[in-house]
This record gives C-alpha cells, sequence and structure tokens, in this order.
C-alpha cells in the first residue's frame, strides 16, 4: 500500500534532516582539529552541533508513525513494514561500514575482529559501538523499529509495550533497576526524543496546528537558544538536561514545518532539499570524506603553510558534498534496486 500523496510532501521535515546532518558535519570537522591542534575557538562555535543527532531521532519517530500509522493493529502489515526500514537503512549503512573498514586497513590498522565486523554489521545493542562511530545512533532507531513492531502486531500491545519501555528509560534515568552489563541503545535517553516524535505524528494526524510557521520559528528559537547557552558554557550539551531542551525545541520544529507543509505555508530552498534529501549519506559517509581531504591537505604539505583552522572550510564541504555524491551515485540506486522499483524514493520513506 503506497503512501497517500499528501504524506510524502515533507519538503521541512526533510530540510530539518538536512541541516541537522549539515550540523554534525560541522561538529566533527571542527572537533577533528581541535583534537590535532588544539583550536578551541573552532570547537567552541560549532560545539552545539551534535545536536543535530537529536532533531533526527524526533524526525524518526515522527517519519515511522506518520507514514505507518495506517498500519497500526494490522499484523499483516508487519513484513512490509521490516522490509521498508531494513532496506532503507542497512544497504547503505554496510556499504559506509565496508568502506570505513577499507580505509582503516589502508590506513595501517589492524584488521577488526570477525566478531566486531559481524556485531557490527547487525547493528544490534553493543557496549563497544560499531565499528562506523557515527552509527551508534543506529542501534537505537534499530531498538524503536524492533518495539514498534508491537503497534503493528496489535496496538494494545504496543501501547504497552510503550508505556514499559518509558518507564524502564525514566528509571535507568534514575539510577534504578540498570546494570552496567545493558547497552545504552535499550534504555538511554535519546530513547525519549522517539517519542517526542511519534507524539508529533499523532498529534498532526488527529489536529490541526493554527499557527505553524509560529511554531515552527519557536522550535527553531529555542534550539538556537539551547545551542548558543551550549556554546557559552552555560549548559552541558551532553548531559540528559540537553535532551530535555534541544528534544522539546526539536519537537516544535517537526511539528511546525509538517504542518506548514500541509498547508502549504513554506516554500522549502532546494539547497535544503537536496540536503534533506542526502542527509543519511551525508551522515554516514561523513567521515570518509574528511578523512581523505585531510590525509590530501598533509600530503600537499599544506598543514605546514596555512593557518590551523584554514582546513576547516575544505573538510566540512566534503563531508556534505561527499554525502550528496554517495546518496545520488550509491544510496538511492541501491534502494531502488533492491525494492525492485524504477521509481525515486524519497529520503524519509
Amino acid at each position: 500500500m503506497a503512501e497517500p500523496a499528501d504524506e510524502r510532501k515533507l519538503t521541512g521535515i526533510e530540510a530539518s534532516r538536512g541541516v541537522a546532518a549539515t550540523a554534525v558535519v560541522l561538529y566533527h570537522s571542527a572537533r577533528h582539529l581541535d583534537h590535532v591542534y588544539g583550536v578551541p575557538g573552532l570547537m567552541r562555535v560549532f560545539q552545539f552541533g551534535h545536536a543535530g543527532v537529536d532533531l533526527f531521532f524526533v524526525i524518526s519517530g515522527f517519519i515511522i508513525l506518520f507514514v505507518h500509522y495506517g498500519d497500526l493493529g494490522r499484523p499483516e502489515r508487519l513484513g512490509h513494514y521490516v522490509k521498508r526500514r531494513l532496506t532503507r537503512i542497512m544497504p547503505t549503512y554496510w556499504v559506509a561500514l565496508a568502506v570505513t573498514i577499507f580505509l582503516s586497513l589502508g590506513g595501517g590498522h589492524a584488521l577488526p575482529s570477525v566478531f566486531d565486523v559481524g556485531w557490527s554489521i547487525t547493528l544490534l545493542p553493543s557496549h563497544n559501538g560499531p565499528l562506523l562511530g557515527v552509527a551508534w545512533t543506529l542501534q537505537f532507531e534499530i531498538v524503536f523499529y524492533a518495539v514498534f513492531c508491537l503497534l503493528i502486531l496489535n496496538r494494545r500491545l504496543g501501547l504497552a509495550g510503550l508505556t514499559l519501555w518509558l518507564v524502564w528509560i525514566g528509571l535507568a534515568r534514575a539510577g534504578v533497576g540498570i546494570g552496567g552489563e545493558i547497552p545504552q541503545s535499550l534504555y538511554g535517553i535519546y530513547n525519549l526524543e522517539f517519542f517526542l516524535g511519534m507524539g508529533c505524528a499523532y498529534w498532526l494526524r488527529t489536529h490541526a496546528i493554527s499557527a505553524p510557521r509560529q511554531t515552527l520559528a519557536a522550535g527553531a528559537a529555542l534550539f538556537v537558544a539551547a545551542a548558543v547557552a551550549e556554546d557559552a558554557y552555560l549548559i552541558d550539551g551532553y548531559a540528559d538536561l540537553s535532551r530535555l531542551i534541544y528534544g522539546p525545541a526539536a519537537a516544535l520544529i517537526v511539528l511546525g514545518a509538517a504542518e506548514a507543509d500541509r498547508r502549504s505555508l513554506i516554500t522549502v530552498p532546494k539547497i535544503l532539499r537536496t540536503l534533506g534529501k542526502a542527509s543519511y549519506s551525508i551522515y554516514l559517509f561523513q567521515f570518509v570524506f574528511i578523512g581523505v581531504v585531510w590525509k590530501t591537505w598533509l600530503a600537499a604539505g599544506m598543514d605546514g603553510k596555512m593557518p590551523h583552522i584554514a582546513s576547516f572550510p575544505l573538510l566540512a564541504t566534503a563531508g556534505v558534498a561527499g554525502g550528496i555524491a554517495v546518496s545520488r551515485l550509491v544510496e538511492y540506486p541501491l534502494l531502488g534496486l533492491i525494492r525492485h522499483s524504477r521509481r525515486t524514493v524519497l529520503a524519509q520513506i
């Protein structure tokens, strides 16, 4: 069953993902140079960029419920749901993982163990995390996808499962009933952002937002305020409390953008649509392209000729542009091949 056409016009959401992916690339580019040279000023400017992940998680929760709302309580749709989710994330991730391992070997690192490679391929919860570092977020996604299966099998079962999961997360953050042997992706506070996203989807399915552009602006303002506070060291951006600031801000952005799209109140620039469509590849392959450009920079002898931060624009641009290229040349052709379709597949579905 294809999603209705109006459910696919989520250009504002798509643009938000593009902004989130770009923010993460800026953060990692700045962090790399700070690690190499010690440039805290640059790192301080882009410190907030890691919060792009918060926006990613809220969007993910929104998209899954919004797109699969009609599948709830229909166990015959479980196979379709699982196929759509796994084909959307796994093939491109496996390519990124293979490239990362290959480049690591080329850089003189030891061959990872068969166990580490196998576990990374599955994206199942783990203490050590996957070999492709940024894929820790996908381990959270896989857990969320699995819990969401319960809603498709049976609405009451799913609601019970989500409620128990939410209670467990709350107890875990309070330090109750969680031992060190349980991976973070099962109870980490980032999981609360999936709930926020689902809440946005449910609200939009059952209500209208009276002032969507103002809601979007309020969410963006709160997000920027949190970013400024983090850059000014007023809040710890990695602490649980920050998830309770960035998460609701992201939810307001999602609510406003989705409703504005639904009512044709916003026009998204082409560059943001391009970034949004390529956001998954940008996120997965950023270190590949940042690393290649960095090695080229060093090989050309620019390290001793230019100021330390001069390479930052090149690293960040490579991370974004490389991801766009991979999206067009690998991600979508591969997705279309696997799904046996010649149609263009939107990034958010």
